[in-house]
């Protein structure tokens, strides 16, 4: 065997490697390598050169995701990152805070640096997160669906049964980890399609009446481009709000109707005292509430005191409104959040933070928790590091498409502050 093989270990590549895989890709109008950082860094044009503004702009639209990707596929093979910016638009921070800006103001010149991929850690047998958070998750879920059906209305107007309170628990657990399963299966679909490594979800689990705070998947290796950053972003979401929508509809067909008398008998309070324990309902919810009962403008729980009856929203409706809270907190337009992701695809690096600032200072005023919570899970960082190529454009159809991202936060956002 010894005389047809000899096994050599395979040498990291040299600058001039570097080099040469970039030439095959773009034309190479200087080379360095940055001082400091060892990082091989590269200003190109396309093969063909640059002809005019024209011709930059076409081929900065089409042809530079596909170039852009292939070098980024044959990369991977030396476990190297390519970063595309304008000159001037660096840092990459991140995994590359530490590296110094290029001297000199931002110009349309384009700059590419190769970075090396975070080296992983050899896998252990250890205990799987995933699962424990998932076990963990189910259980709040269910200490929060048992937290909802001990209401004093439900005790008294609705069936009690053993089988009828198992029921609900599991229908309302399975509601929840459906919209949440879903919502992060999205993100592993776009993830799996645009061959973005990343992890199985991480389940929240959180106290009752919430149970928990969604999922989250970590991405180990970052998107090529701003039409794959916003789709990882979106897909999420979107797939995780078509099963919300679903869950909503379900629950006000369940819901009950009560006089103030039967509250007042069951309670001991008046539905204007009521109005104190109350969640701010999303916009979704109004519109549910116009087609779907009957014009009574008052729901425990959920609206504005006022009027003579009251609904009491089914458990099975207050897990929509849990999908609605966490779609719309999930589409903050801020740092890694999914609404992070796609208004940094849509923004650019230059708008983005103006676009972040705003709307959390909006957001205080609409609803100070969910600012709260938004702010805690942004890691107190507005910034985002962008895709590889953040050159190229956003595609048209995604630009069409980024109206319903708009659309499908103000459903979700609960209008209102937890003031209880």
């Amino acid at each position: 065997m010894s005389e047809y093989y000899y096994w050599e270990e395979p040498k990291e590549p040299t600058f001039e490697d570097f080099k040469r895989i970039v030439g095959k890709y773009f034309k190479v109008v200087k080379s360095s390598i940055a001082p400091g950082t060892g990082i091989p860094t590269f200003t190109i044009e396309p093969l063909e050169g640059i002809r005019s503004p024209e011709f930059m702009k076409e081929w900065k639209e089409g042809e530079l995701k596909r170039i852009f990707n292939a070098l980024a596929d044959e990369l991977d093979e030396y476990k190297h990152y390519p970063f595309l910016r304008h000159q001037g638009t660096f840092p990459v921070f991140g995994m590359a805070s530490n590296i110094p800006t290029p001297t000199g103001q931002k110009s349309d010149e384009l700059i590419l640096r190769l970075l090396p991929q975070k080296k992983e850690k050899p896998k252990k047998r250890r205990i799987n997160k995933n699962a424990i958070l998932f076990i963990l998750t189910i259980g709040t879920v269910m200490g929060a669906a048992i937290f909802l059906l001990i209401s004093d209305l439900y005790v008294l107007f609705f069936d009690t049964s053993a089988a009828y309170f198992l029921g609900m628990i599991v229908a309302y657990t399975v509601a929840i980890m459906t919209i949440i399963g879903v919502h992060e299966s999205g993100h592993m679909f776009a993830c799996r399609r645009h061959k973005i490594k990343s992890s199985y979800p991480y389940f929240i689990p959180f106290f009752p009446p919430l149970g928990t705070m969604g999922a989250l998947i970590v991405q180990k290796s970052p998107p090529k481009n701003k039409d794959q950053l916003f789709d990882v972003g979106l897909t999420g979401p979107y797939f995780g709000f078509l099963v919300t929508v679903i869950v909503c509809i379900i629950g006000y067909a369940l819901t009950l109707a009560f006089t103030n008398a039967q509250v007042i008998g069951a309670t001991g309070a008046s539905i204007e005292q009521l109005s104190g324990m109350q969640f701010p309902d999303p916009l979704l919810f109004r519109i549910l509430e116009l087609f779907l009962l009957e014009n009574i403008p008052y729901n425990v729980f959920i609206t504005a005191p006022g009027g003579s009856m009251v609904y009491m929203l089914h458990i099975i409706a207050f897990a929509g409104w849990i999908g609605c809270f966490v779609t719309g907190l999930n589409l903050f337009p801020i740092g890694q959040l999914d609404g992070g992701h796609v208004s940094r695809a849509m923004f650019g690096d230059k708008y983005y933070k103006y676009v972040a600032y705003v709307a959390f200072v909006g957001m205080i005023f609409i609803n100070w928790l969910m600012a709260f919570l938004v702010l805690i899970l942004s890691g107190m960082r507005f910034d985002h590091p962008g895709p590889l190529n953040d050159v190229s454009p956003l595609s048209k159809s995604r630009k069409i498409i980024s109206i319903s991202f708009l659309v499908v936060f103000i459903l979700t956002i609960p209008m209102g502050s937890f003031w209880f």
